[in-house]
């Protein structure tokens, strides 16, 4: 049940839509930052901090936006992230006296999943809401389509005036490279690492999960042919040990792929690896069901349960993907009901107008969490500017968000931008909660 959320690589086939003539009239951000002070003999509110600022940080509050998809086809899958992270914002606001003494506003706008539309939204809450920083921003094209503007908003080479663009929602493993994007940080983990981490899972339990030692265990791969099927077919075959007995690859806009199922059986593998979005996902497990066909499945955080079981209702839904191995980073919503974080989790988004409890809310105030830890640096360093901010974030270490599972923590650095890099490897229950298959994560971070 996994936050991925994830159909957050279906942002690799997203339109592209046309920046329109709005760019060119927006307003342009000041380049001379204004270091604000209090009134003199005016006390400020309990925990207020005088600190150095720009942009997006007053007296009063903390200014912080998010592009999302709110409209079209994926908003029903994704917008629920936004909704999650101010309820836990309000929470702190009115709960917590806020961060450094001021209130945070998050400000939301919506990018239809695409590229241009991103764009377009992100120059309007830089350049005219004047934010300090993004949080959360979500969605492969989305991201993809920002990403040189928010570095570089000047456009002339030079990312010294960039914009801190942080905990991205995308788990493309092109979202580390500080030398390219020095403003741009991201949080879920990454395709190639989750295939790495799945990988090693069945290197050092290849006999209890198929009854052979590695070296004899047999896998073909179906994978979506773009980045984010790359990516995870890429980082497993880095790491496994065993033999790849064929590859099938299939377009995202395709309406069947059963030929590429028939070739996996063809191979007679022990264990299908599937690196592929819900729709295809629920295709192969029903091609398997329909042919009796049971192999081991190992297949990513993409999927969670839930929407499976909606595609397969037709063959028993959760019971059709039973015992396939996935991977988990959150919290479960229905296995960890009753852990004291959990029910802080229901509480915050009931009272605070949170949506309904799912594991997309559950990942929306991880990212909160996470956003708040940062600017609580900023303000401790006494630099709530946008440089000081980004700071902030390269320099989060061992952070806990209260919902991710226990040993997961965010670690990021001058040269690693990546923030969750561990992954809990777990089986799907027949009721649709999954069981963890360790004591303890597995984590790539170096």
């Amino acid at each position: 049940m996994k936050v991925l959320f994830k159909w957050l690589a279906m942002g690799a086939i997203a339109l592209a839509v046309a920046l329109g003539a709005l760019a060119c009239q927006e307003e342009k951000a000041p380049t001379t930052p204004t270091a604000r002070t209090p009134t003199p003999g005016v006390a400020g509110p309990s925990g207020w901090k005088q600190v150095k600022t720009d942009f997006g940080v007053t007296d009063k509050e903390i200014i912080i936006g998010q592009t999302n998809v709110l409209s079209g086809s994926a908003a029903a899958v994704y917008s629920p992230v936004s909704p999650a992270m101010q309820a836990y914002f309000k929470k702190v606001n009115q709960e917590d006296g806020g961060v450094c003494g001021r209130q945070i506003r998050f400000l939301v706008e919506d990018d239809q999943y695409s590229p241009g539309p991103a764009l377009e939204k992100a120059k309007k809450l830089a350049e005219q809401d004047k934010v300090v920083a993004f949080f959360g921003n979500l969605g492969t094209a989305a991201v993809t389509g920002q990403v040189d503007y928010i570095n570089d908003p000047n456009g002339d080479g030079n990312p010294s005036d960039g914009i801190p663009h942080l905990l991205v929602s995308t788990g493309a493993g092109k979202w580390n490279n500080p030398q390219k994007w020095p403003w741009t940080t991201s949080f879920i983990p990454a395709y190639p690492d989750e295939g790495a981490i799945l990988a090693t899972f069945l290197n050092e339990n290849a006999e209890k999960l198929v009854g052979k030692p590695v070296k004899d265990v047999r896998v073909a791969i179906l994978y979506q042919n773009d980045d984010f099927g790359k990516d995870g077919r890429d980082g497993f075959k880095q790491v496994f040990k065993g033999q790849i007995v064929t590859e099938q690859a299939y377009e995202s806009t395709a309406a069947d792929i059963t030929s590429q199922l028939a070739n996996l059986r063809a191979a007679n593998p022990d264990v299908v690896y599937i690196y592929a979005t819900p729709a295809f996902t629920a295709q192969a497990h029903k091609y398997m069901y329909i042919n009796n066909w049971k192999p081991k499945v190992m297949q990513s955080y993409v999927n969670p349960p839930a929407t499976l079981n909606n595609l397969l209702k037709d063959i028993g839904g959760y019971q059709a993907i039973a015992g396939a191995i996935t991977t988990t980073y959150t919290l479960d919503l229905v296995a960890d009901a009753n852990r004291p974080e959990m029910r802080e989790h229901k509480r915050i988004m009931e009272t605070y107008g949170g949506p309904p409890l799912q594991q997309l809310s559950i990942y929306g105030q991880a990212l909160a969490e996470t956003a708040v830890a940062i600017l609580k640096i900023a303000c401790e360093r006494g630099d709530m500017t946008r440089k000081g901010v980004m700071e902030a974030a390269e320099s989060i270490k061992g952070f806990q968000p209260t919902v991710l599972i226990p040993g997961i923590t965010i670690t990021m650095s001058k040269t690693d931008h990546r923030a969750i890099q561990a992954l809990m490897p777990a089986e799907i229950q027949a009721d649709g909660t999954v069981k963890w298959l360790l004591d303890k994560p597995i984590s790539t971070e170096r």
